[in-house]
């Protein structure tokens, strides 16, 4: 496969820029309904299609879509991927849904239809923009490895293992600690601010302490900044990963006090209209109290 035919669905916010990244490894198709989507998708000089039906047969699918009725919609059907694939293709699923969600998808793959990989990925926008997003590989390993020159393009592999569902857990553990970090960050600032700190000097003075997080390092200077108009990742998407840590959860048994403060202070935020905003806009649910 020197230069595989890629079809890329899903252009967002995060899609798009993955998609410009995969095509330094092969030709790429953007997929998506969104008529703007497709304009910036050929301004990076992408081939765009409106539907799997009207794009070119793919060797390799990659489906960054929001929801798992998303996906099953994307891969099943007449017009879908499975109908619209040869069977030596490979199916690589992008987006976080959790492992039941996933086993679902991977259970209703027809008999001989292509391979189908579950690879969620980490980092935000500004991974994916840069190629240096984490993605969580699970399934078939030989098609791994087929595809690796595509998926290197978007950052660095790690072999989460070889059933369907594995990479969506590493995502789900992955999810627990940047949704909480990021509630913990927003309330640290705060506090600072309550006390009466200079917050600037307070946030220098424990990121490189023990306290210290990635999601503090990247996030916390957009905390202070209210003139941050960029969106790194939502406030809604965040409460939809910590809700979904709390599913998977509760689905295995385990107790997570954690998940639960975290989701009830990403609930509050929304309550405030602050669904839409950048992630960092957390800090006003602790600045209005």
């Amino acid at each position: 496969m020197s230069t595989p035919r890629i079809t890329f669905i899903g252009a967002g916010a995060i899609g798009l820029p993955m998609a410009v990244r995969a095509a330094e490894a092969g030709t790429v198709t953007a997929v998506d309904t969104s008529a703007l989507r497709l304009a910036e998708a050929r301004a990076h000089g992408l081939q765009t299609s409106e539907s799997l039906a009207a794009a070119s047969p793919a060797d390799i699918v990659l489906v960054m879509v929001a929801t798992a009725q998303q996906a099953a919609a994307v891969l099943n059907g007449p017009q879908g991927v499975y109908a619209t694939s040869g069977p030596g293709a490979v199916v690589v699923v992008l987006s976080t849904f959790g492992p039941a969600a996933m086993q679902k998808l991977a259970a209703e793959r027809p008999a001989g239809g292509p391979v189908l990989l579950d690879v969620p990925v980490t980092g935000g926008i500004p991974g994916a923009v840069a190629g240096t997003l984490t993605l969580f590989a699970a399934g078939d390993a030989e098609a791994v490895e087929q595809i690796r020159p595509v998926l290197e393009t978007m950052g660095k592999i790690v072999i989460a293992g070889p059933n369907i569902g594995d990479g969506q857990s590493y995502k789900i553990v992955n999810q627990l600690l940047a949704t909480s970090q990021l509630v913990v960050a927003a309330e640290a600032l705060a506090f600072a601010e309550r006390l009466g700190l200079d917050t600037a000097k307070v946030f220098d003075a424990v990121k490189g302490g023990a306290g210290a997080s990635w999601m503090l390092d990247n996030y916390g200077p957009r905390m202070l900044n209210a003139d941050t108009d960029d969106i790194a990742a939502r406030v809604d998407i965040f409460l939809k990963d910590a809700a979904l840590v709390g599913e998977t959860a509760e689905g295995v048994g385990f107790d997570g006090d954690m998940t639960r403060a975290t989701v009830t202070v990403l609930e509050r935020a929304v309550a405030l209209g602050l669904a839409a905003r950048d992630a960092s806009a957390v800090i006003d649910v602790y600045r209005q109290h």
